[in-house]
């Protein structure tokens, strides 16, 4: 896929330790841990977890927010300043209740918060009866104006609880159009 294909095609995000080294277009669709659309000018949508990916290790990242998170955990400093950008990029699963009711329950810290995913996998952690998608501007719009924060990803290593004025300011963001990494390939 050139810059401007006139058919568009995705980018893939290939699991890293699954990836040959010479060429990820031969990968497996369950070592694909996700893929953004690009659209025939050159850019790209937002990224789309795989519902069939599998972690080649416990500690493998499910998306990019993930890898992120991870980062922070790890104490990189310089990862916080990621977080805006890839929170804009992606979908998210919002958990429900049997009514179809977001599930609001205390974050470890004790705080009313939303539990929301940011990938399939993710998803199998939290008791939930079913799950609405929803993009990070619907997120930020459905929270209430004060009392309640989002707890993404409930339950995982790199869970974390996000106060809602921080998902309602990285609303304001673009996504970033980062080039390829190493493990990303056009399909």
């Amino acid at each position: 896929m050139t810059e401007h294909d006139p058919r568009g095609g995705l980018l893939l995000l290939i699991d890293p330790e699954r990836a040959s080294l010479d060429d990820t277009s031969d990968a497996p669709v369950d070592a694909v841990i996700g893929a953004w659309l690009v659209n025939p000018d050159g850019t790209r949508g937002r990224f789309q977890p795989n519902p069939v990916y599998q972690p080649s290790s416990p500690n493998s990242p499910l998306d990019p927010v993930d890898a992120v998170l991870g980062l922070i955990a790890h104490d990189d400093t310089d990862a916080a300043e990621l977080l805006p950008a890839v929170l804009a990029d992606m979908t998210f699963g919002v958990a429900l209740d049997e009514q179809g009711v977001a599930l609001v329950r205390p974050a470890p810290d004790g705080v009313p918060s939303v539990l929301v995913t940011t990938s399939y996998g993710h998803r199998g952690r939290v008791n939930a009866a079913g799950w609405r998608d929803t993009t990070l501007a619907e997120l930020a719009a459905a929270l209430p104006p004060q009392g309640v924060d989002v707890l993404l990803n409930p339950s995982a290593p790199t869970s974390i609880r996000l106060h809602a004025d921080v998902v309602r300011e990285a609303t304001e963001r673009q996504p970033d159009q980062p080039g390829p990494h190493p493990s990303d390939s056009p399909a």
